[in-house]
């Protein structure tokens, strides 16, 4: 992770900014500010260490990149995304949308956890935004739809998506906590 998300995308600024660019926006990841709030949405305000080595990566990168625009005419924006959905899903959206659709996924019980989300419209339409804006040079934005969503209003979400029937129950809590599973969706 460090060879790409750190070392490749400084070295793209520090050409860029070489060449007379203006504006720089990196794409990051939530992942940078830190673990997660089981019971809020992150804001900006939120800066963590990182626990795992992408979040880190991501985090050394930024730090970088901030350094880059103070001391060059290039101006940087930095975009953390949330969660991105939209047509072609990814990672552990698509593998959810894909056993809701063949009948394998364990109707998730109703727990208070929130995660933030952002279609993959929305996203683009932040980066073309913040591409113009000179106000954004030098800080860092989350990106989401506004909107926390909790695992199981995802689930019902996909299962309405996909023509299935949302079940009256769910899978225990405590099935969770025993099989010692986290769920990152």
């Amino acid at each position: 992770h460090n060879s790409i998300n750190f070392e490749a995308t400084v070295g793209l600024a520090n050409q860029a900014s070489k060449l007379g660019v203006k504006k720089f926006v990196f794409i990051s990841s939530v992942k940078a500010s830190g673990a997660p709030y089981p019971e809020r949405c992150m804001t900006e305000k939120d800066q963590c260490d990182p626990r795992d080595v992408y979040g880190k990566s991501k985090h050394k990168a930024e730090l970088e990149l901030l350094k880059i625009d103070s001391n060059s005419n290039m101006g940087v924006s930095i975009l953390r995304p949330a969660l991105v959905y939209g047509p072609n899903l990814k990672g552990n959206l698509f593998l959810m949308m894909s056993s809701i659709q063949k009948g394998f996924f364990p109707p998730l019980p109703k727990v208070n956890n929130r995660r933030s989300m952002v279609h993959v419209d929305d996203l683009i339409r932040a980066i073309l935004l913040i591409s113009r804006e000179d106000r954004a040079n030098g800080e860092i934005y989350n990106v989401t739809d506004g909107i926390p969503y909790s695992s199981r209003d995802i689930y019902e979400a996909m299962c309405r998506i996909s023509g299935k029937p949302i079940p009256g129950w769910s899978v225990p809590l405590i099935f969770f906590k025993i099989q010692h599973l986290q769920m990152d969706f």
